[in-house]
């Protein structure tokens, strides 16, 4: 065949498919919007959208089309449709049902947004039991997920929800009519699919419902003047926010609660970052806000997650370790020993009544929060102050695989500089809640404990020998220093170290990167500067990939922060201006700068990089990466002040 005789048959195939679908579009400066629905049978088989005028509405995000369904006895009832188009913004399917009843799906684009009415005539509820609007999306492309802050216990979410699509916007679903409608999101991490279905009810009346979606466009949060930067980072701001749909394990339980993203684990480990993410921005759209997000993040691991022991399990499909167990006894996953679960989740209860002021849920809590940091007392085994892993530390002490934290890679334990940085802030800010309460005494309690970690601190962990501070202490006594800054950046960050002496470690960990030739700051900074002994890590990579050197991108945003608190603006804002760059422009055919949708398979994924800018992660989004975004604003004192006071 010539190539003539075959792109006039390419061309004939597309012009007959175009043909089945009816485009439907919108141009505002908050909305660019890309729709096509089929002329032959009530489908929608395109959607994209676009809420910062970039021209990204042309990337599909369905995996199959759109669909209204319908169930009569339990199954799915074949529903012909006759469609119109009573204008050129407006499709209408009409659904014959039994007799005169039926029901109406019209779409329409306009007036900024676009809409979904369904109307029904007739007695339907005698030939219908259930009506289903279903929206399958493409995690392969972006990690399409909800945004709700209103849970059922079923795990269903109640309107209004944030539609969030990665680096292509969000859109602000809300619902009218006689009866509120509910959703509900489920996925497979296998099969890589994600679909959003919304419950609509049947009536034995004359009934509609109508769905709205409009573009939410996060207003510049008081304190912060650059607006400039603002624009360049606001959308990725949600990429932050993704919340699980129950696929990686945890069951009906784990739905709505905050995640790596919708179809991987949640991890209690983290949950400070949702934290500073609250505390920045607690308003995210009309009916949507950050703390019920927060609170249902922290009640999920106090009630569902933490043992008989005091100990908070690490990810949502995993068990916390028994106090008896040996730190090699039984599956990794039933036997987790991570030490920074538990100040993790005090911060996030922290945050949370910081930002909502709900003393009667802090009343109802407050023993759950005690039991909790009791475990932490105890694992104070010498009674320095600093509290002390299960893990040995040692170098060559494992595998099995038995992280101390989530930095889950390394042989880390005994004395860890990180996760003692978790525990001072988690004491000072258990003590401000005590305060709340008029516990003088358990407040004085938490405060000493936070002064005598931060006396023994310092002496621990500090290495004079590259001037910053090492990771983690052994039970050997060895300190272990990775070259990396994230100690010593946290400790700045929470009030350990003086300024002073933080930028004169800065500093030295700033020639050291320097030294290495470095200069891809558009993806933060290598996670360490070195190879890390092979003996020092759990699961070993090379060097420049994954946590052996890897930039793993969330790093970078407390070294800002650091960099920042201790006056080093120049080299902080010369990071920052190439990472937000990134950020706006995009590096991925779907936009993203961080992400390239969901990929779960190691050295692919766009959450982690090598120094020369290629994937080298698995996951493809991972919350994590956007908390740069959050020391975009943190260099601001009135936002500083917000997030980190107490």
């Amino acid at each position: 065949m010539n190539r003539t005789v075959w792109l006039g048959i390419v061309l004939a195939a597309c012009t007959a498919a175009s043909a089945q679908a009816i485009p439907l579009t919108l141009s505002t400066p908050s909305l660019q919007l890309n729709l096509e629905a089929d002329r032959d049978t009530a489908r929608i088989t395109r959607l994209g959208w676009d809420t910062e005028g970039t021209n990204r509405a042309g990337i599909n995000l369905l995996k199959s089309p759109i669909e209204l369904r319908v169930y009569k006895g339990g199954s799915r009832q074949k529903a012909p449709a006759n469609v119109e188009m009573p204008n050129a913004d407006t499709i209408r399917y009409h659904f014959p049902i039994s007799g005169k009843a039926g029901i109406t799906w019209e779409t329409s684009v306009g007036s900024g947004q676009w809409c979904m009415r369904l109307s029904s005539n007739g007695a339907l509820s005698e030939s219908v039991d259930k009506l289903e609007l279903v929206f399958p999306f493409e995690p392969a492309t972006v990690v399409t997920c909800v945004i709700a802050d209103n849970w059922t216990p079923d795990g269903k979410f109640m309107l209004p929800a944030i539609l969030s699509a990665p680096d292509l916007g969000q859109m602000l679903m809300t619902g009218t009519g006689p009866s509120k409608l509910v959703g509900r999101i489920e996925g497979s991490r296998s099969e890589k699919w994600v679909t959003v279905t919304l419950e609509v009810p049947v009536s034995s009346e004359d009934a509609f419902s109508c769905l709205e979606f409009a573009p939410v466009v996060l207003p510049k949060p008081a304190g912060f003047s650059d607006e400039e930067q603002w624009k360049a980072g606001r959308r990725g701001w949600f990429n932050l926010i993704q919340l699980s749909c129950g696929a990686s394990g945890g069951g009906k339980n784990v739905q709505g609660v905050w995640a790596n993203n919708a179809l991987s684990d949640p991890v209690s480990s983290v949950l400070y970052m949702l934290v500073d993410a609250t505390l920045l921005v607690p308003e995210l759209a009309p009916g949507v806000s950050m703390p019920p997000l927060l609170r249902r993040a922290v009640e999920y691991w106090i009630d569902h997650k933490t043992n008989e022991d005091g100990l908070v399990a690490y990810t949502a499909a995993g068990t916390a370790g028994r106090e008896a167990a040996s730190e090699t006894e039984g599956d990794p996953g039933q036997n987790q020993n991570v030490l920074d679960a538990n100040p993790s989740v005090l911060i996030g209860a922290w945050g949370y009544v910081k930002a909502s002021d709900d003393l009667a849920w802090l009343k109802a809590r407050i023993k759950d929060l005690e039991f909790i940091a009791g475990y932490m007392e105890r694992r104070d085994i010498d009674g320095d102050g600093l509290i002390e892993s299960k893990q040995s530390g040692d170098s060559g002490s494992r595998p099995p695989r038995n992280p101390d934290c989530a930095w889950d890679c390394y042989a880390s334990g005994h004395k860890n500089a990180y996760v003692n940085t978790l525990v001072y802030r988690a004491w000072r800010g258990l003590a401000e809640l005590e305060r709340r309460l008029g516990r003088t005494e358990q407040e004085q309690r938490y405060q000493e404990k936070a002064n005598r970690l931060k006396a023994a601190f310092l002496p621990a962990f500090y290495n004079a020998e590259t001037g910053w501070l090492g990771f983690w202490r052994s039970r050997d006594g060895v300190l272990h220093d990775i070259y990396s800054d994230a100690p010593t950046s946290f400790a700045i960050n929470y009030g350990l170290i003086e300024k002073a002496k933080g930028r004169e470690m800065l500093e030295r960990y700033w020639h050291a990167l320097q030294e290495t030739g470095f200069a891809r700051f558009d993806l933060g900074v290598p996670v360490c500067l070195r190879p890390v002994p092979r003996a020092e890590m759990e699961a070993y990579f090379d060097f420049k990939q994954f946590l052996n050197g890897g930039c793993c991108v969330s790093n970078t945003s407390y070294l800002l922060n650091a960099l920042y608190r201790t006056g080093m603006d120049a080299q902080a804002t010369l990071i920052l201006k190439a990472m937000l760059k990134r950020q706006h422009d995009g590096a991925f055919p779907n936009g993203g700068g961080f992400q390239n949708g969901f990929v779960d398979h190691m050295g692919a994924g766009a959450e982690v990089f090598d120094w020369e800018g290629n994937p080298a992660g698995y996951e493809g989004h991972l919350v994590y990466c956007w908390a740069f975004l959050h020391s975009m604003l943190l260099r601001a004192p009135a936002c500083w002040e917000r997030a980190y006071g107490n």
